[in-house]
């Protein structure tokens, strides 16, 4: 029984540390995620949307602390229940959004009181191992089943006082163990092998705590929290050290952008859902659109279709462009993608929101502007901000380059920083960086502007 408990802490510790990792790497990423949750049309939340980056900061370290526990044998009781309550709650999220129908028709309630119908926020990927591994919500559904096989053996073991902290052995056969597993799945799955190291640096930061400290477990926590918060405070503050984005360094946009048709590819297949009332039995039925038009339902008096209920659904697999909403525009509204990709040098200073956009280093970046123009290297701003604001924010800042618009949501998938600088080479993204992390211009030039 003790093997099997013991084989159930180190998956399921393992696999905390992983998929925590993965969303430390990229809190803002799960930040935006949570959004979608919160939407007014999801779960229905919107007060939590301006607090959803602390959220995400707290349930993300917190999910890598409770592996690391989970492997010590840290507080048995406590990490147990933290690490069922979690994941049932997560079961229960993802069966909930699995169920969404983003064409259906639903009740809301909007934040002044008033009901209104609309089509749902569904969040058609769960986020739980962040842009790495997209699962949709009923796969991630699955899995948080599986999961909970092996945590609830540790769950009635913690309470029943069969797990203690571990003893030097016990330690040492965990550590070699849970890092196999962890590399097994980094390197497999993710491409991936900083979770290796940073598992076995939290790992050896307990067990010296534990020999050194009489306070052993509380200690333990507070070692592994110092490295989590610097991890974190590292990736908010200049950007992912793993980019699983369609815009990571290395991709080429252009390609990226282009649709099935466009590649010789077999695109998705969708059909249009009616729902049909037999008004003679007031029954209703579901047909889709090919037996509709082949079967001629419409000449059905009988039938009548229930135009509110129609809605478009997948049937089969194909080739989706890992970017479909880049579409930058000029200020006049000319789709500018084709000549913005065909530059053979451009940087682009992607800012999601002027608004509440950090101007603190807008100075540095108008000065590394001006250098690249100066050596024929085309300078953009992009934003979705029209022609008033754009221009009340480059004379508010003095900025001497165009500004360019495009959706939102996309400007925040390019870059985690508000602003960030990119730059690319004929339609490819050579480097990118924080608006911290803005380098000298003429030493990142004699270095290609690579990383």
């Amino acid at each position: 029984m003790k093997l099997l408990i013991t084989i159930c802490r180190i998956i399921v510790g393992s696999l905390f540390i992983v998929s925590g990792l993965i969303k430390v790497n990229d809190a803002i990423g799960f930040s935006y995620k949570l959004e979608e949750y919160f939407s007014e049309r999801a779960l229905g939340f919107p007060g939590l949307i301006e607090y959803a980056l602390p959220i995400a900061v707290f349930v993300v370290v917190g999910e890598v602390l409770l592996g690391v526990a989970m492997l010590l044998g840290a507080w048995p009781k406590l990490s147990s229940t933290l690490i069922l309550a979690m994941t049932v709650f997560f079961t229960w999220l993802t069966f909930y959004t699995s169920h969404c129908e983003p064409t259906s028709l639903a009740i809301f309630q909007n934040e002044a009181g008033q009901y209104y119908i609309e089509s749902p926020d569904c969040v058609l990927t769960c986020g739980c191992f962040g842009d790495a591994i997209k699962l949709e919500p009923i796969e991630s559904f699955y899995k948080d089943v599986v999961l909970l096989i092996f945590i609830i053996p540790i769950f009635f073991a913690a309470w029943l006082g069969k797990i203690k902290l571990n003893s030097y052995t016990d330690d040492i056969i965990i550590l070699i163990v849970s890092l196999i597993v962890v590399a097994g799945f980094s390197y497999s799955m993710l491409s991936w092998m900083f979770p290796v190291f940073f598992t076995l640096i939290t790992f050896g930061i307990g067990i010296l705590i534990k020999k050194t400290y009489s306070e052993k477990q509380w200690m333990m926590a507070l070692g592994v929290l110092l490295v989590c918060v610097f991890f974190q405070y590292w990736t908010l503050v200049h950007l992912p050290i793993k980019d699983y984005r369609a815009y990571a360094i290395g991709n080429n946009i252009l390609e990226k952008t282009r649709s099935a048709e466009e590649l010789g590819l077999e695109p998705p297949r969708y059909l249009n859902m009616y729902s049909m009332l037999d008004k003679t039995t007031g029954e209703v039925t579901e047909v889709d659109s090919e037996t509709y038009l082949k079967e001629k339902v419409w000449e059905n008096k009988n039938l009548e279709m229930q135009k509110d209920k129609t809605y478009s659904k997948k049937v089969s697999d194909g080739y989706e462009p890992p970017i479909k909403d880049f579409h930058p525009t000029n200020m006049d509204g000319e789709d500018v993608l084709d000549s913005l990709l065909s530059y053979p040098k451009v940087f682009w200073m992607v800012c999601y929101n002027l608004e509440v956009a950090n101007t603190k280093h807008l100075k540095e970046i108008n000065e590394f502007a001006k250098k690249a123009e100066a050596n024929g290297i085309k300078f953009f701003a992009i934003s979705p901000s029209g022609y008033d604001e754009a221009e009340e924010f480059r004379h508010e800042h003095q900025l001497g380059f165009p500004f360019l618009i495009n959706d939102m949501t996309e400007l925040k998938i390019i870059v985690r920083s508000n602003p960030g600088l990119v730059y690319l080479e004929n339609g490819v993204v050579v480097n990118m960086w924080s608006h911290v992390d803005i380098p000298n211009f003429d030493k990142a030039m004699d270095d290609g502007f690579k990383p």
